[in-house]
């Protein structure tokens, strides 16, 4: 990425800026004045090159992470068709769906029972976080934070991301969080 300030009007020379966010690095280009200005503002810049590092910036296009989207839920499709869905049949009521399990789960289980009823719910068959938050509040199910266990059920690759609109992601379970809410069953 470069950015080019225009000409400095010191010395007509031009300046410019440019940061490498994968790889961390920021150039400055410029007459002596225009760099030291640049520098007194490093921290800033250094935050700011820190913080989209953080959030994963892989300089892909939407199309491709789009593309990456559709091939995992088509993988997971895929899995899905062959684990079957069987002994998960889905009640009329979210209390109905929760007392179908064990007693002795966790937080993250509990996420999971309701991101399931939520998903089965929705005409698309996925699920949006505050869709689970409202229900496990309106059950008075009270985890620690849902949305961080809905994040770590998709990292422990129980959850999948179906689609993304605007900064809003659908999820959906994947084939092993089926399997695992089925160990679950009483």
């Amino acid at each position: 990425m470069s950015i080019n300030s225009g000409e400095h009007e010191e010395m007509g020379t031009p300046a410019k800026v440019r940061i490498n966010f994968k790889s961390g690095e920021v150039e400055l280009e410029g007459s002596e004045s225009f760099v030291q200005g640049q520098l007194e503002n490093i921290d800033t810049i250094a935050e700011y090159v820190a913080l989209l590092a953080s959030s994963n910036f892989s300089g892909s296009t939407e199309l491709e992470e789009e593309e990456e989207i559709a091939a995992l839920v088509e993988e997971e499709e895929d899995k899905l068709s062959s684990a079957g869905e069987q002994g998960l049949e889905m009640p009329g009521t979210f209390g109905e769906w929760f007392h179908g399990f064990r007693d002795d789960i966790n937080d993250l289980d509990k996420a999971l029972i309701a991101a399931y009823f939520v998903q089965k719910q929705s005409s698309d068959n996925d699920l949006k976080t505050s869709e689970v938050n409202k229900s496990l509040k309106d059950h008075g199910i009270k985890l620690t934070n849902p949305s961080t266990s809905l994040r770590r059920l998709e990292t422990k690759k129980l959850l999948f991301q179906t689609r993304k609109v605007g900064s809003l992601k659908f999820k959906r379970a994947s084939a092993d969080g089926v399997n695992h809410l089925k160990s679950l069953r009483r």
